[in-house]
C-alpha cells in the first residue's frame, strides 16, 4: 500500500523514534516538495532535520504541479500540497494532522 504524508505526522514519528513504524506498514511513503521542505526548516526539531538529510529508501519526495485552492479550505501550503498529491496518484489514504474551526 502507498501512503501519502503531510510534515506533522512524519515530525511526531521521527521524534518519538517510532518512523520506522512507517515501513513496516506501507511499501513507499509519498510526500510533496513542500513537507520536504518543511522537515529541513532551521526550527524543525533537530532529530528531523537529520533524519530527512538521509531520505529512507521507501520514502519518495515529488513535485506538486497543481496545488488544491487556496480558498478552498484553511490549511497550510503542506497540506494543501499533501492532498494534490494524493490526488493526482490516485491515492486514497493521507496521512495528515490539521485541526479545523
Amino acid at each position: 500500500m502507498i501512503v501519502v504524508s503531510d510534515t506533522s505526522p512524519l515530525n511526531y514519528l521521527i521524534t518519538i523514534e517510532e518512523v520506522g513504524i512507517l515501513a513496516a506498514l506501507y511499501e513507499r511513503v509519498l510526500i510533496p516538495e513542500m513537507v520536504f521542505r518543511e522537515l529541513q526548516h532551521p526550527r524543525a526539531p533537530s532529530p528531523v532535520r537529520e533524519w530527512i538529510a538521509q531520505v529512507p529508501a521507501w520514502l519518495e519526495v515529488h513535485s506538486v504541479h497543481i496545488s488544491a485552492s487556496k480558498d478552498s479550505v484553511a490549511l497550510d501550503p503542506g497540506e494543501r500540497d499533501a492532498i494534490s498529491l494524493a490526488l493526482a496518484f490516485g491515492i486514497g489514504t493521507i496521512l495528515i494532522n490539521s485541526i479545523f474551526n
